[in-house]
């Protein structure tokens, strides 16, 4: 870690610091990488829970991922809000997203067999599908000459 980076953690960890956009002008990169930290974990806690219910684990993960920080600059630092131009919702789809790849990616790695079975099926169906387009242009093919009037 540089010196800037505990600085930077420093200044975010203060108390009551009341930052605003000239004394703190990093505090929206702070707060995207929070709300991704966040996102990461509760990500990691879905896939590990093998939750299974989407709308309501992305639901509540967002609200998570964009009201905690909320809290965080409201409560603990303190900060100006409205000096900062998007202070309030800054990262929050970065932080959605990075949920959702952890969550879909603990998901498919516990359901790996699931995953063979619908390969499986996908496969049989082209397969399938391909054997009819050849079976019916072979039949047109043949007879297609023999019409008579």
């Amino acid at each position: 870690m540089t010196t800037s980076s505990v600085l930077l953690i420093q200044k975010a960890m203060q108390f009551g610091s009341k930052p605003d956009s000239t004394s703190f002008p990093e505090l929206p990169t702070v707060t995207t990488w929070l709300r991704l930290l966040i996102g990461a974990l509760y990500g990691v806690s879905l896939g590990i829970r093998n939750e299974n219910s989407g709308l309501v684990g992305m639901t509540l993960g967002l609200n998570v991922i964009a009201f905690v920080p909320i809290l965080w600059l409201n409560g603990y630092l303190q900060a100006n809000i409205d000096s900062y131009k998007n202070l309030r919702f800054v990262g929050v789809v970065n932080g959605l997203a990075i949920m959702l790849l952890i969550w879909i990616v603990f998901f498919t790695n516990n359901h790996e067999q699931e995953e063979k079975s619908l390969q499986k099926i996908i496969s049989d169906a082209i397969f399938s599908a391909e054997t009819d387009k050849l079976e019916t242009s072979t039949t047109e093919e043949t007879t297609a000459g023999t019409d008579e009037f």
